[in-house]
């Protein structure tokens, strides 16, 4: 799409904020487990709730998952031996214990979810995360760097780890994978509406971990030290991966974080992560970053009212980001993002829902102190 800039657009003042606190769950599924699409339905509300600081990460494994299953990794099946299901669908919200049921594994039932999620948010971040030097080498490896900057000290001197995931959206379920029990669930997403048959209503998982880029389940280490500097000084991991068989590159996102890999499952908690579409990665040779900040996407455009906006952009120097939403007359109409950010890539998701907001055409800006950038959106 063809940027707009619109030189009377206000600047919106751009105050010290805390960076913002991405908060991860990782929703233990399967596919022939029949309430596990109640998980599903549980993700996407809080997503739509919380689009800015809330990534899901759905993990098939343990026994609802057939070894045969393409979505089963051996990641996943690692961390499943770590958090001690109490039953599916489960999850863990940043690798942290919060089940008031006095359940003694990390993972909880999802009714809890909500309340660890808050919990987590509260805290705020330590550090913030950006996917650098995103590179498309062909042949369906990429390249890219993953970028630490603390702005505190963590509470606990246990290593702290840097990992980037890989997830696939979109990917249509198999018909053998019991399909039929999934769709007609009354708590899933097609509310149980009678009758339902595989051609009407193919199943679709989203947010599932394909892998990840350390090779390994719990990511690089020795990179960040165990006391990190808190005077700008940014820790990067080089990551290499590359697309499986299969695998559509359209729907792939990687998820960036850091957390303690301590050697007691109470020691894995989960600091602050960052996400980016592979759409984001430039041809090999290619930089197109122009000033201080860009808007590299927002889209879809155009998007429906009630909906999620993209909005992924790349700043050069790390200091606080607005990203600021306009109507044509130059009145600002919402603020998702006001925070510190890392220098490199950066996805925010607006939720067009959240702002009293009427179709038509906006405009995203995308400002730091020492510049700014904007594209059009069209909203319907």
């Amino acid at each position: 799409m063809k940027k707009l800039l619109l030189s009377a657009l206000m600047f919106a003042s751009i105050s010290s904020f805390a960076q913002t606190k991405k908060v991860i769950l990782h929703d233990y599924t399967g596919v022939n487990c029949q309430y596990c699409t109640d998980g599903t339905v549980r993700i996407e509300a809080m997503q739509a709730t919380n689009p800015t600081d809330f990534i899901p990460i759905q993990i098939h494994t343990g026994s609802y998952t057939p070894s045969t299953s393409p979505m089963k990794t051996s990641v996943g099946d690692e961390i499943l031996t770590l958090v001690t299901p109490p039953g599916y669908p489960c999850g863990s919200v940043d690798m942290l214990k919060y089940d008031p049921s006095g359940s003694t594994g990390l993972a909880m039932s999802r009714s809890y979810w909500g309340n660890a999620f808050s919990a987590q948010k509260a805290k705020g971040a330590i550090a913030s995360i950006s996917i650098d030097n995103r590179v498309d080498k062909g042949g369906g490896t990429y390249e890219c760097d993953v970028v630490v900057e603390f702005t505190s000290a963590p509470s606990s001197t246990s290593p702290i780890n840097i990992q980037l995931f890989i997830l696939e959206d979109n990917i249509k379920a198999l018909k053998a994978d019991n399909n039929l029990r999934q769709i007609n669930y009354s708590g899933g997403p097609h509310s149980g509406a009678s009758p339902l048959t595989w051609e009407d209503h193919q199943y679709k998982h989203n947010n599932v971990l394909r892998g990840s880029a350390s090779g390994n389940t719990w990511g690089w280490t020795g990179v960040i030290p165990a006391t990190p500097k808190t005077d700008g000084t940014k820790y990067t991991q080089k990551a290499t991966f590359t697309l499986g068989a299969g695998w559509d590159k359209t729907n792939i996102r990687v998820v960036a974080f850091i957390a303690h890999n301590g050697s007691l499952a109470a020691q894995k908690e989960i600091l602050n992560a960052e996400m980016m579409p592979l759409s984001s990665f430039w041809p090999q040779g290619v930089h197109n970053v122009e000033g201080d900040v860009e808007v590299l996407s927002a889209y879809p455009s155009p998007a429906q009212i009630g909906s999620v906006v993209n909005v992924v952009y790349n700043n050069q120097t790390s200091g606080n980001v607005a990203v600021n939403v306009y109507d044509m007359t130059g009145k600002l109409v919402a603020t998702p993002h006001n925070d510190f950010d890392a220098a490199g890539g950066h996805t925010i998701l607006w939720e067009t829902g959240l702002d009293n907001v009427v179709p038509g055409n906006y405009v995203i800006e995308v400002a730091t102190a020492a510049g700014r950038h904007t594209q059009a959106i069209t909203l319907q």
